[in-house]
């Protein structure tokens, strides 16, 4: 018995997976220079999505810790800088904000979701793989309307966002 599939459906198979491939690979953000161009504030829409306490320290001065790179020994050294709280929101909602009930809803619209995502990821981009499993861990029904989409429905959906400055992160071609 000849167990081999004919030539043609194999060749077909493998442009399927390698297109499939590339799609897994596309990588989102949210853009801040997107929230410049709009003329508008990416700090102040990113604290929008803080929690209470930390809204309530907006502005209270801290101090933070800034690594500091010595050029002759190529050391790294640490020193305390003076900031106002939320300066840099990101890492605030990363380690703290986004790790709290309720900061992602399962009646939130999709964008805002995903939106939050990549917030409490740092901003990192991120696959819509890796996005759909995090908003699975916020819908422990499963039936949220964001779960419920079908991946080309999500992916349209967020490179046709036009008010988060949701991207497709480019990667910088080797030289």
């Amino acid at each position: 018995m000849n167990f081999e599939e004919p030539e043609g459906l194999i060749e077909a198979g493998e442009e399927e997976d390698e297109e499939l491939g590339e799609i897994a690979e596309e990588r989102y953000f949210v853009d801040d220079d997107w929230y410049e161009q709009q003329g508008l504030s990416f700090n102040d829409i990113i604290q929008e999505r803080m929690c209470v306490q930390c809204q309530a320290r907006l502005g209270e001065e801290v101090e933070e810790r800034y690594p500091v790179e010595d050029r002759r020994t190529r050391k790294v050294t640490y020193e305390l800088r003076r900031i106002e709280y939320g300066a840099r929101p990101v890492p605030l909602i990363r380690d703290c904000c986004g790790r709290k009930s309720g900061f992602i809803t399962p009646d939130m619209p999709v964008l805002e979701a995903i939106f939050r995502i990549l917030l409490a990821n740092g901003n990192q981009p991120m696959p819509l793989e890796h996005i759909r499993d995090q908003l699975r861990e916020w819908c422990p029904t499963g039936r949220c309307q964001w779960l419920l989409l079908p991946d080309d429905t999500l992916r349209r959906i967020v490179e046709g966002d036009h008010f988060y400055g949701l991207r497709r992160h480019e990667m910088p071609e080797a030289a």
